[in-house]
């Protein structure tokens, strides 16, 4: 988590610096299956890629999770992927993450207790930040 933390919080500088490219989400949604697909495609420094996300309600029902995730990497001046990848740790992490860096520069120096909104792999991998203030209990 501490590496996330590092690429994450230098992630959101280079999105500060307008030097990522991130369009919306892109959603299918397919409410007859309790379901949606989501591309999430970014640009940044030296790679392009595509998040494509599943999520369904009703996964569970036949033993697979609620969102599962693949990310397709690729150089930016070539069209030759560098990588297909499972992206539900991933995500997970990042999720986390994003919440870890979010802490570090909002939260009270002086903070001694945490409330977690979120469930499941967010409240989770948030969990896992290191970086909490000095006295702040989970």
């Amino acid at each position: 988590m501490g590496e996330a933390l590092k690429a994450v919080e230098h992630c959101f500088k280079l999105q500060a610096e307008g030097k990522v490219i991130a369009p919306p989400k892109l959603y299918l949604d397919l409410p007859q299956y309790q379901g949606d697909f989501r591309a999430v495609p970014a640009y940044i420094e030296w790679s392009a890629g595509l998040k494509w996300v599943s999520v369904y309600a009703n996964a569970p029902r036949y033993n697979l999770p609620t969102m599962m995730v693949i990310i397709v990497l690729c150089g930016p001046n070539t069209d030759c992927p560098l990588a297909i990848m499972d992206g539900t740790y991933i995500t997970k992490i990042r999720t986390g993450a994003a919440g870890g860096v979010a802490v570090k520069y909002l939260a009270r120096r002086d903070s001694s207790v945490i409330g977690m909104v979120g469930a499941d792999m967010q409240a989770e991998t948030q969990l896992l930040t290191p970086d909490l203030p000095k006295g702040l209990e989970v």
